[in-house]
């Protein structure tokens, strides 16, 4: 049931459902030598995952008023037509994420947001990244020492969405007393990092993926993302 303190509202249910499907998300289009293969493997046995799908499919609210360009709708977030086209060993789902990545940045799907800036808009791709490493920042999160990344790669951007769901998620079961402000902070927080860091480049890059990867399983992982994305993006509020 969802509770809602002075203008601010929060689904426990909801709140889990969603956390799920970005950790999920992320994993779906992390590096494999950083074992996404391994808990994708095991996740194909987890009745969590399509149990949270078929709460959001059930909200109203998670359908937007209209679709913007290259987003994706809710019959896209399937997470068996992810998983079946999942690479059977460690060794081919490598070589698939190469072939479709390459070893440095990719020209044809790059995985980072800065990347689809105009590259002569020089000002705008160091504000950005400025921007994001300020979020992760305030929130106390830190670079990873053992796996380096940017900041705006796809996979840290949806793992801090997690996060800040985490987060909220936790200021509900926290001091009573200081609830209403953290769920606030948290709230926001979700809707300016979604509003300004993945609404505007994830149906782009989405569509990059099916164009580079037709019929394979990075085309059904953009698939998800874009019908993620823009169903918290309805839920929250965001235009897209």
């Amino acid at each position: 049931m969802s509770t809602t303190v002075s203008d601010v509202t929060f689904d426990p249910a909801v709140a889990m459902a969603r956390q799920a499907l970005y950790r999920f998300t992320a994993l779906t289009l992390l590096d494999p030598r950083f074992g996404s293969w391994e808990q994708l493997i095991v996740l194909r046995d987890d009745p969590v995952l399509n149990e949270a799908v078929a709460l959001l499919c059930e909200l109203p609210e998670a359908i937007p008023d209209e679709l913007s360009p290259g987003e994706g709708s809710l019959a896209e977030l399937d997470v068996s037509a992810v998983l079946a086209g999942l690479p059977d060993t460690y060794d081919e789902f490598n070589q698939h994420f190469e072939n479709t990545f390459g070893l440095l940045v990719s020209n044809a799907c790059p995985p980072y947001e800065t990347e689809y800036i105009d590259s002569k808009f020089t000002f705008q791709r160091s504000h950005a990244l400025a921007d994001i490493s300020g979020f992760y920042s305030a929130f106390g999160v830190t670079p990873s020492v053992s796996h380096p990344e940017r900041p705006d790669h796809i996979v840290q951007e949806l793992e801090f969405m997690a996060f800040l769901i985490g987060l909220e998620r936790q200021a509900d079961a926290g001091d009573p007393l200081q609830r209403t402000e953290r769920l606030a902070i948290c709230q926001e927080a979700q809707v300016r990092f979604l509003r300004e860091h993945l609404v505007w480049w994830v149906p782009a890059f989405a569509a990059l993926l099916g164009r580079e990867d037709t019929g394979g399983y990075y085309e059904s992982a953009g698939k998800f993302l874009s019908a993620l994305i823009t169903a918290d993006r309805a839920l929250l509020g965001v235009p897209g």
